[in-house]
């Protein structure tokens, strides 16, 4: 418990948050060295105020008014400290200024509770995975209160900017739980997005007047996306693997690159989502788990000639699915082997089956993005401009196409670059 001795007020002022010429003033709060702010709602030029005493200069015109209101503020810190001392509390800089505002930390909704009701209500609504992730987020947030405030939750009112840097600064320091290695910024991004939604359930329930997020900016590292070449492609087509498990696992992920589906989609499949497109071909008609959005997607030959392969496996017999399942663990597991086996040196997933056909099967060959787009059930192009990038191929063929109708006769007339 704190006592006299550790607790004391004064008044700063905030140059770097100046309006105009006037510079706000903020009461601060010790106790046993650890500071908490709040503005008083009241502003002076920063060449009258008195830093030593914390208070307006005498010479100042408003300075009689503003330094009585300034007593006053200070009059209440300590008769609230007074107040928590004798009711036995004990005492942090936030709970004093929740006294001074009327705020009862006893009845405010602490991150427990946030936790509770978010995963009580949006369980059934997220994937098996998705909510995993958000319990892994939650413990990591629990981990950084423990160390930093020597508790598991804390008000959800009382989480601010300042937290979130020093929660971001926990997370660039903390190992992965199944790893040696730091976290990558990425996946302390996506720990924030989460939060961040947390945060606005938060303010819907209005447990929280403001989201602390609006001053603090989410911001991920860009990265290009993998992908497989047309030579790496035709290699791992043309190669045929006595183990059958290996085989089944190589003609799905061909079938992925050639349909741009993904994993958790293709697995969904079944004989009810092929239908004749409007071009009376065969084509896939599905939902997408991640965006719910309607897709459509006219299958290329490799695609037809995998699912007919598949037509009458033994395992699918008296079942709806187009293809036997997998683990997405499993399946990246066997795309390992394959990639060993094949020569090729890279981190084979099933999802680089996706970046494949966006890069390699479909913008190389001149698809526009904007169909692209459409065939992966984007909702926003600028999601397929991170994933399909046009390679240096596709650039140096669009060159040349250039420079061939540039020297064109009729086109004599343009200049020459």
């Amino acid at each position: 418990m704190a006592n006299a001795q550790n607790f004391s007020v004064s008044f700063i002022i905030r140059t770097g948050r100046m309006s105009g010429e006037e510079a706000p003033i903020f009461a601060r709060i010790s106790v046993d060295g650890k500071r908490t702010e709040f503005s008083v709602k009241r502003t002076v030029i920063p060449e009258l105020w008195n830093k030593e005493a914390g208070k307006v200069k005498p010479k100042a015109k408003e300075a009689g008014r503003i330094n009585q209101y300034l007593d006053q503020v200070q009059k209440r810190l300590l008769e609230c400290y007074s107040e928590a001392l004798l009711a036995g509390k004990v005492i942090t800089g936030s709970y004093i200024k929740n006294l001074y505002f009327g705020i009862n930390e006893e009845t405010l909704k602490t991150t427990e509770d946030l936790f509770e009701y978010h995963n009580t209500t949006c369980q059934d609504k997220l994937s098996r995975g998705t909510y995993a992730h958000y319990l892994s987020t939650q413990t990591y947030f629990r981990e950084f209160l423990k160390k930093k405030k020597k508790t598991e939750a804390i008000p959800v009112i009382s989480i601010n900017y300042q937290l979130l840097v020093d929660f971001e600064l926990f997370l660039r320091k903390r190992k992965g739980h199944d790893s040696l290695k730091s976290l990558e910024v990425n996946t302390i991004m996506k720990h924030f997005c989460r939060i961040r939604k947390m945060l606005r359930l938060a303010e819907r329930l209005e447990w929280i007047r403001t989201n602390p997020f609006k001053s603090f900016k989410i911001s991920y590292e860009r990265k290009d996306r993998g992908y497989l070449t047309a030579d790496q492609l035709i290699k791992i087509e043309e190669k045929e693997f006595p183990i059958p498990r290996l085989q089944l696992v190589k003609d799905l992920f061909i079938f992925s690159c050639y349909s741009g589906i993904a994993y958790v989609d293709m697995q969904a499949l079944t004989h009810e989502n092929l239908v004749k497109g409007i071009d009376g071909n065969q084509w896939l008609s599905f939902q997408r788990h991640k965006t719910k959005t309607q897709v459509k997607i006219p299958l290329l030959a490799k695609s037809l000639e995998i699912i007919e392969k598949y037509r009458d496996f033994p395992t699918l017999e008296g079942k709806p699915w187009l293809f036997p399942r997998f683990s997405n663990q499993k399946l990246n597991a066997y795309l390992k082997e394959i990639a060993d086996l094949c020569g090729i040196r890279m981190n084979l997933t099933f999802h680089l089956a996706r970046h494949t056909f966006a890069t390699t099967v479909t913008l190389s060959n001149g698809v526009p993005i904007e169909t692209v787009s459409k065939v992966l059930g984007h909702t926003d192009i600028k999601t397929t401009q991170i994933y399909a990038k046009v390679i240096e191929n596709k650039v140096a063929d669009d060159m040349l196409n250039l420079k061939n109708r540039l020297e064109k006769p009729e086109n004599k007339k343009l200049k020459k670059y």
